[in-house]
């Protein structure tokens, strides 16, 4: 099944969050008759109550052994009963993991990530485990609705930041082989696209006139980890093309969390968090399900109560008492850093709103300023809308902060959000040339050799060859960053191939600038190989055609016979730098 295929009998969307995650499907039929007639599993409820989700925590918990156990809520609620017990400490418990892939610039196979114990495991493994409890989660859904259906009619989506690497991308896909998802049946989607593709189908709700020929509008896909942002402008045919590469950033919700765990911290003292975070992780992460509930009422409106509640364990405040030797209140009401403005009741501690406001105030400030940056881009002036989507999005202080800061430009939050991307993605799998043209995030090349010319190239690049004097390292250009670049624009690539060798490989390298000399300039670096086997085919080198495809969401490669068409296995590898 090729990502150029649109028309299989089902669409099966997973997006793997940094916080949550879950799925959403829909079958062909379905599909052509209200392309946003998606079924999203939205029932994921923790046994501690309260907080009803549409997703599920992208939390997992292995067994002694290294299998499979728990996932999303069932894995922290187990966990948390194990920590109870003080029976946790051989279990693998994983959460929040997902930003390793966007923070590792030397991402490989081989990487690892560390449990909430520091245990290590390859990361491969933990986001297959993952990806395979959601599609077993997906076909299970669809069987109790009496679907049968055979493996090999899914098209399975894969939804990420359009800010990731081509490694990041070539890592979830082979983690989603790890949940025996083959690469003919997955492809990619961006999420920012995903988001625009399906407020495409619902011009009620956002405005006609936003989705108008020739209109321009930034999709800010706001999750818990990544700002995520795009410009698309909408063609003659419906389709869309990108104006401005993907940008973004670390700046989603979980910044916000991680702003409330460091004035924790700021209050108990690192030691005692630390001990607090292993012996009662339970408790840990109550907190954290607790304050999920508090930012969802975080304004900017003069109405917000003047306080903010949270409640403290009392496994905390115990702790603290014991490793400090004075009482939890006295340290909340004496802070030199918060004094006047938290109090302790209780079980509870009552803090000021406008420190609250102050937990959201880094991510904001930084997207703003990102923003008002791109806006003033040449492709982008004239932009008037904004699609706000993502989990993040859903917050009140991020709408009117957004508003009171962009007067002029209009802002449109679709209904769920924080379930546009994955609806989306489901779409994207029905129709995956939604999106006509991309801009290239970099300039892309291979090294290549030259006759050498005395005072234009440097003498450490002479080399002698049987071909004469060479200038060697050249980097040959075939995209570069911010061009335009339409859906399977092909550049054919030189190869050779050895007598008697039926492999060969050619080095790609990627660059922040529009037209590097040398594949070792400055801001030049190796991104990964094509690799081309061809077999037992005879003389292959001097009839196989290789091309190179841009303006998918994902690069990638083909090759084939240039006389009778037979096609070979070509692929990138981007993960064995």
């Amino acid at each position: 099944m090729s990502d150029e295929d649109e028309g299989p009998l089902v669409v099966v969307a997973i997006d793997f969050g940094t916080t949550y995650s879950g799925y959403a499907f829909s079958l062909l039929n379905q599909f052509q008759n209200d392309p946003t007639k998606i079924y999203a599993f939205t029932n994921w409820i923790p046994a501690s109550g309260g907080l009803i989700s549409s997703k599920t925590p992208s939390s997992l918990l292995l067994k002694p052994n290294k299998e499979f156990y728990k996932f999303g809520y069932e894995a922290e609620d187990t966990y948390a009963d194990l920590a109870v017990d003080d029976e946790h400490h051989e279990y693998y418990f994983f959460r929040r993991f997902k930003m390793l892939l966007h923070r590792n610039p030397h991402l490989s196979r081989d990487t690892k990530i560390a449990d909430a114990s520091g245990k290590e495991l390859p990361a491969k493994v933990v986001f297959g485990h993952g990806i395979s409890y959601l599609k077993s989660h997906a076909l299970n859904i669809m069987k109790q609705q009496g679907f049968e259906i055979e493996d090999s009619e899914i098209r399975w989506v894969l939804t990420v930041p359009a800010i990731w690497s081509e490694p990041a991308k070539q890592f979830m896909r082979e983690a989603a082989q790890k949940a025996d998802i083959t690469n003919d049946q997955l492809i990619i989607a961006l999420e920012p696209e995903a988001a625009s593709v399906f407020c495409r189908h619902i011009p009620d709700a956002t405005g006609a006139d936003v989705f108008d020929s020739g209109s321009k509008y930034m999709v800010i896909d706001l999750g818990g980890g990544t700002a995520d942002i795009t410009v698309h402008q909408v063609d003659n045919d419906g389709t869309l093309r990108e104006l401005h590469r993907a940008t973004g950033g670390a700046w989603g919700g979980t910044k916000v969390d991680a702003a409330y765990e460091q004035f924790l911290i700021d209050i108990v003292e690192e030691e005692v968090w630390a001990e607090f975070r292993s012996k009662h992780g339970g408790d840990y992460l109550d907190i954290f399900r607790e304050f999920e509930l508090k930012k969802r009422t975080v304004t900017c409106k003069e109405d917000m109560p003047q306080r903010v509640v949270i409640k403290v364990p009392i496994s905390l405040r115990e702790l603290y008492e014991k490793m400090k030797s004075r009482s939890f209140k006295e340290a909340v009401e004496n802070h030199e850093m918060y004094y006047k403005r938290i109090s302790s009741i209780s079980d509870k501690i009552k803090i000021d709103s406008e420190l609250v406001k102050g937990f959201f105030r880094d991510p904001l400030d930084k997207l703003i300023e990102h923003l008002q940056k791109v806006l003033l881009v040449q492709n982008v002036r004239g932009t008037k809308t904004f699609l706000l989507v993502g989990g993040f999005a859903e917050s009140p202080i991020v709408q009117e902060t957004l508003r009171q800061q962009f007067p002029h430009i209009k802002i449109i939050t679709p209904g769920d959000a924080g379930l546009t991307v994955l609806k989306g993605a489901v779409i994207f799998g029905h129709k995956p040339l939604s999106i006509r043209s991309r801009i290239s995030h970099s300039t892309f090349g291979i090294a290549i050799s030259k006759p050498f010319i005395e005072g234009h190239h440097p003498p450490e690049k002479r080399i002698a060859t049987a071909n004469g004097i060479m200038c060697k390292d050249i980097f040959h250009k075939y995209v570069e960053c911010d061009e335009s670049v339409e859906h399977g624009c092909v550049h054919s690539v030189p190869f050779t191939m050895g007598r008697g060798s039926s492999v060969s490989r050619v080095r790609v390298y990627s660059s922040s600038e529009t037209d590097p000399m040398f594949v070792t300039d400055e801001g030049c670096k190796p991104l990964g190989e094509m690799i081309l086997n061809v077999g037992n085919i005879v003389e292959a080198s001097n009839n196989v055609s290789v091309g190179f495809i841009f303006g998918k969401t994902e690069l990638t490669v083909e090759a084939s016979e240039r006389t009778t068409g037979q096609t070979f296995r070509a692929r990138f590898d981007f993960l064995n730098n």
